[in-house]
């Protein structure tokens, strides 16, 4: 069987660019490719380049497809030819934090082999340095620098988090410097585009979303949006299962699973915006009305 063929930057670029929103990333993205081709044929013709890191940096609220960018980018990589295997491993402070110096270090180390050949993404990077005293994430930044510094270490790394704890990693690790050269700013979403969201995982679902339902849930997005609430898209996910929730009530109302109330959105299934609320743990939504 012939091996798949691999993929083409023009590709890779437009999955990005069907990303909803993110306006000022995808131009960020389409610069760096944009200078990594340029730079790969001046190469080939013995011409001098401005070199441009492979590593970078992500800043910005939590939810805004960070992640899911960090793919692409790894996609990216691959597609330019600027590391051989399309491939993103993805940690967190759990990953890279041990008990002791030591297993730190071996955290670090594993997770950097992880990446071999592909992108290590840290998403909450800014975490490794709050721990409480005695914590050894100091260390964990302490032994990725040490990676990255390795000569031919043959991974990227992408760094992930709000604005400001980001540029404190920046101040107490100048080692990271050339990564925050390129610093991606992800934007909070617009409510027209998390209504957009909204309408694709329906859409994902296979349940119709009605004129009047679409312009309640607007109307809801808009609300929640205007009291500086959940503006990331771990809102819509949210959302849509409570509303799921509501429908699969009125759908077996009846007694019948199989009948056509569960094919479509209704207004009674758009839940009031008093009713979201953060979990307690902070990590996801949670609707706590009727």
């Amino acid at each position: 069987m012939a091996a798949a063929a691999p993929e083409t930057p023009e590709a890779v670029l437009a999955d990005l660019d069907g990303l909803v929103g993110l306006a000022p990333v995808k131009a960020a993205v389409h610069r760096l490719a944009d200078v990594h081709r340029l730079n790969a044929h001046r190469r080939a013709a013995g011409e001098p380049v401005i070199e441009q890191p492979l590593d970078l940096v992500f800043a910005g609220d939590p939810g805004t497809a960070e992640d899911e960018v960090a793919r692409i980018v790894a996609r990216l990589y691959a597609a330019l030819g600027l590391l051989p295997e399309a491939k993103l491993a993805e940690v967190g402070r759990e990953h890279l934090v041990g008990p002791d110096p030591e297993q730190t270090r071996a955290r670090v180390a594993a997770a950097v082999e992880a990446a071999r050949g592909g992108v290590l993404f840290v998403d909450d990077a800014h975490l490794l340095l709050v721990g409480p005293p005695g914590d050894h994430g100091e260390a964990a930044v302490a032994a990725l620098v040490e990676a990255m510094a390795a000569p031919e270490r043959g991974f990227a790394v992408i760094l992930s988090g709000p604005t400001e704890p980001m540029r404190v990693i920046a101040a107490h690790h100048p080692a990271l410097a050339p990564a925050f050269e390129d610093v991606v700013e992800f934007p909070r979403y617009t409510p027209d585009e998390l209504a957009l969201l909204f309408d694709r995982e329906a859409a994902r679902l296979g349940i119709a979303v009605p004129e009047d339902v679409q312009a309640a849930v607007a109307a809801h997005l808009a609300e929640v949006h205007a009291g500086e609430r959940f503006r990331d898209a771990r809102y819509v996910p949210a959302l849509v299962e409570e509303m799921y929730a509501r429908l699969a009530a009125r759908a077996l109302a009846d007694g019948d699973p199989g009948g056509p109330e569960h094919r479509a959105f209704a207004i009674a299934d758009v839940p009031p915006v008093a009713a979201a609320a953060p979990a307690e743990t902070g990590l996801r939504i949670g609707f706590s009305a009727p």
